[in-house]
């Protein structure tokens, strides 16, 4: 017995100094120099580059939830009164400000507000600093062990890759913690890509340099032909890191530039199947190039746990709420390359959503391999116990007529059977994934840009049933609606909704501001503010669509920083405004600046009367 446990020790020992020495980091050979080399910055101690990484961004989330359940205790009886103090108020300002804030566009290059800003800079030096700062780069030679700096970069980049999926994903488990919806997110899934790439190359250019510059002694009798070390590594003995690693730098290379808006919107189906294909290829090489050293492949568990749970929850979701009865959505043409769906769900369908929340939908008659996220525009009936039940969804939406899905729906639309059977994946997003209330607020403004406005009238059905059931807490006094549409046609959109919703609302409560932004016959592009009358500035050219919203238009692009300052400004003092806007890039970005403005001016005492709270929530096309 003796015997069998002493060879069992000694094989062990064997096996144990064979897994060193197949690495490069045995000690035999060395100079005690170089072995006092290998303590400094030691391979073994460099697991906490990536453990660094994971709490630095595990820290931010935390402050970010800690954030979100002090908003929701503020809206507690306790909370509110603490509310209305005029220190808690000039600290949120300041908050919202950083949140608000945002540089404008260079060309197709769009940058997020200034507390993003802020979150993924002071992330990427601390990785920088510690990076660079700390040596050394290199070791004295090959075979003393992995250069320090590719090293680092290589385990900071490990401690990133949960993260890229975890904000990259449908159902967010983040965005649960933090108080918003997955393309909110969107922003650190990309620029945490990029940081890993760049830190891929940073982890591969030390090996390339020394690899390539320093021979391979010929010692053993195995490199005859005085190959550079990296040749021989790769060519020769066939260590599975080299040809790995490149492997994966490739689709990686691609999963990031790939994704820059230019090349995303050209054809964006096309970018979604490469783009799945490319994560697939990275994943494998990556897996296979980390080959177990150290801790590496606990960060690929960790982050396949975590993607997988989503994909399992979100599929699961989806199976749920679709599997008993498929929904049936009727489709319908509307005016300026416009399209109404409008989907009839069972009355026992696990289908709940709130108003301004998006769904990804497929239509099976037209595309049924693809999904795609559309707005609903109807907020949902409510029953006595404020919980909302089946009814329908409305889907309201712009087409190219020409390519993509516009040519089918339309063919569809003009069918005798214009129905088909479509898959809902959500709800997500809106109000409630943001935790905000704006039934809070004295008064409200919801902006829609386009089919933005499918967003701003479910909102509108929603606060007008509070303000009718005379819902505890509901305070909203006045409503403003600025729609921007490129053709006057576009206001029967939501003609019937709009009414229905408003028609036993206090007169006066509700207004509506129409901007007509295209050319209209017969009107020029001067501005002129008129109630809706028979007498039209149109030409014969031009159908003006008749609507029953007493909708005062303007044709002219609206002035979004004036518009909203002047509403600031001549709000009753002390009083609290909500602004919710959708739509194109342009107009949230516009909006922001000008709630910016405002948060800055409440932040440091520069405002003078008018709203003492203003409160922004805003819905984009792209992300």
């Amino acid at each position: 017995m003796s015997d069998l446990l002493d060879s069992a020790a000694s094989l062990a020992h064997g096996l144990a100094k064979n897994f060193l020495v197949a690495r490069g980091h045995s000690h035999s050979g060395m100079t005690e120099s170089e072995i006092a080399e290998t303590k400094v910055d030691p391979y073994e101690d460099t697991p906490k580059y990536a453990k660094s990484a994971v709490i630095f961004i595990c820290g931010c989330i935390a402050l970010l939830g800690l954030a979100n359940l002090v908003t929701s205790f503020m809206r507690t009886k306790l909370g509110s009164r603490m509310a209305r103090s005029k220190a808690y108020r000039r600290t949120v300002a300041f908050y919202r400000w950083v949140e608000t804030s945002q540089p404008k566009a260079a060309g197709w290059i769009r940058f997020p507000t200034a507390g993003v800003i802020g979150i993924i800079v002071l992330f990427w030096l601390f990785i920088g600093i510690w990076t660079f700062a700390q040596q050394p780069y290199y070791r004295s030679r090959w075979n003393v062990g992995s250069p320090p700096l590719a090293m680092r970069t290589g385990m900071f980049a490990l401690g990133c890759f949960p993260f890229i999926l975890a904000f990259g994903a449908k159902w967010n488990l983040v965005g649960f913690v933090v108080g918003c919806s997955h393309e909110k997110l969107q922003v650190f899934h990309q620029w945490l890509s990029h940081l890993f790439l760049i830190l891929s190359l940073l982890h591969t250019f030390p090996f390339v340099k020394q690899g390539t510059t320093e021979i391979r002694p010929n010692t053993d009798g195995l490199n005859p032909n005085g190959y550079s070390q990296l040749y021989y590594s790769w060519f020769v003995s066939h260590k599975v890191y080299y040809w790995s690693g490149i492997a994966a730098l490739i689709p990686l290379a691609f999963l990031c530039w790939g994704s820059l808006a230019p090349l995303r919107n050209r054809s964006y189906e096309v970018f979604k199947a490469l783009h799945i294909v490319s994560a697939i290829l990275f994943s494998a090489f990556f897996y296979i190039h980390c080959n177990a050293l150290l801790t590496s492949w606990h960060y690929i568990w960790a982050t396949a746990a975590i993607y997988f749970t989503s994909v399992v929850v979100r599929f699961g979701l989806i199976l749920v709420r679709n599997g008993r009865h498929v929904a049936r959505g009727r489709v319908e043409a509307l005016a300026d390359n416009a399209v109404r769906v409008t989907i009839r769900l069972p009355f026992d369908s696990g289908h709940r959503w709130t108003a301004g929340q998006h769904y990804f939908v497929n239509f099976f008659k037209v595309r049924p391999l693809e999904s795609h996220p559309y707005t609903v525009a109807n907020a949902p009936r409510n029953d006595p116990s404020n919980v909302a039940s089946s009814d329908r969804l409305v889907l309201v939406f712009r087409i190219n007529p020409l390519s993509g899905l516009g040519p089918r729906l339309l063919s569809l639309a003009a069918s005798s059977s214009p129905t088909t059977p479509v898959l809902l994946d959500g709800p997500y997003g809106g109000l409630s994934a943001s935790n905000r209330d704006f039934g809070r607020h004295d008064s409200l403004v919801l902006i829609g840009g386009g089919a933005g406005m499918s967003f701003c009238t479910a909102v509108l059905e929603e606060v007008c049933e509070r303000v009718l059931r005379e819902e505890n807490g509901v305070r909203v006094k006045k409503v403003e609606v600025w729609w921007a549409v490129r053709d006057e046609e576009a206001k029967t959109w939501f003609d019937g909704q709009i009414h229905r919703a408003t028609e036993y609302m206090p007169e006066g409560m509700v207004t509506f501001h129409l901007f007509v932004t295209g050319s209209v016959a017969g009107c020029e592009s001067k501005e002129k503010l008129d109630q809706e009358d028979s007498s039209l500035p149109c030409s014969a050219a031009t159908s003006c669509a008749v609507s029953h919203v007493p909708w005062q238009k303007q044709y002219r692009r609206p002035s979004l920083a004036s518009l909203l300052s002047a509403r600031f400004a001549s709000a009753p003092d002390g009083s609290t405004i909500g602004i919710a806007s959708c739509g194109p890039a342009s107009l949230t970005t516009d909006v922001r600046r000008a709630v910016a403005a405002r948060q800055r001016a409440l932040a440091f005492g520069g405002a003078d009367g008018g709203a003492a709270e203003v409160e922004l929530h805003t819905e984009e096309f792209e992300w």
